[in-house]
């Protein structure tokens, strides 16, 4: 409990040091849009079956000085909450409490790749934002016992020029192990961007991707494997009709996984 306590006023700290350098922007007009799609996949299993996927997900969203939303979710005649989160903007910075991903930057398309970085797990969590600054506490289970904290993670995000890169550190509580990431991207032209994710848990691990408008391609690796996977997608949209289309090599076992879908947006 007081370990929990302290973590929360650190982060609470942090966030208002930040937000006295942070310039005090007017709150905007609290907005509630619904917005719902329908999404169909079609990816490849372990038994080299094709296999399709059904999800229809509807999101609410208020953005204001006070914000909330949540996702649901009926993927093949199952009901499931997604992501969710509730929070507010004071001086600058904002606090919000739910689940509602991590810190970390991530990699990969729409369903291949990423599978080299280190991506430490969180369910729920509290996260504080302050100009580029981010703390965030994450907790075992908010239904089991809000005292008990499974890890803590800190990210900050710059921009120079053309160039968008975020750095962060995650550390687990339980078992006082550590985790770091860098990302980085250059966009060239509005349609034209190249990029890398390198991470550090157990062992050294990478990414790289250039996208040409609605080409994507990229690479991956680690320590042990310094070309693990190479993969390629493409995006579009045909009358209104949101389509992808992108499959991943795996270099040592010689196996490709490719993946399609489609998602329409109303």
């Amino acid at each position: 409990m007081k370990t929990t306590i302290s973590v929360l006023a650190m982060l609470m700290a942090t966030s208002v040091a930040s937000a006295d350098t942070t310039t005090v922007t007017p709150a905007p007009v609290a907005t509630s849009p619904v917005s719902a799609s329908v999404e169909f996949d079609v990816t490849k299993n372990a038994s080299n079956k094709y296999v399709g996927k059904t999800t229809l997900k509807i999101d609410l969203e208020s953005n204001g000085p006070a914000f909330g939303g949540f996702d649901l979710k009926v993927t093949d005649g199952t009901i499931t909450l997604g992501d969710w989160n509730v929070g507010t903007t004071v001086a600058g910075a904002t606090v919000s409490l739910g689940k509602q991903g991590d810190l970390f930057p991530s990699a990969g398309l729409e369903a291949v790749g990423s599978t080299t970085l280190a991506n430490p797990t969180v369910n729920e969590s509290l996260i504080i934002k302050a100009g580029g600054l981010s703390a965030m506490a994450g907790f075992e289970g908010l239904d089991t016992d809000i005292t008990d904290l499974d890890n803590v993670q800190v990210a900050y995000d710059i921009s120079i020029g053309a160039i968008a890169s975020t750095a962060a550190v995650d550390y687990n509580t339980d078992t006082k192990a550590k985790s770091y990431a860098l990302s980085s991207k250059l966009n060239l032209t509005e349609s034209f961007g190249v990029g890398g994710t390198y991470t550090y848990a157990t062992k050294s691990a990478y990414e790289v991707n250039v996208t040409a408008g609605a080409i994507s391609v990229f690479m991956d690796g680690d320590k042990d494997n310094t070309v693990q996977h190479i993969g390629a997608g493409v995006k579009g949209n045909l009358g209104g009709l949101d389509l992808y289309a992108e499959a991943s090599y795996d270099v040592d076992a010689k196996k490709t996984s490719p993946a399609v879908g489609m998602t329409f947006k109303f």
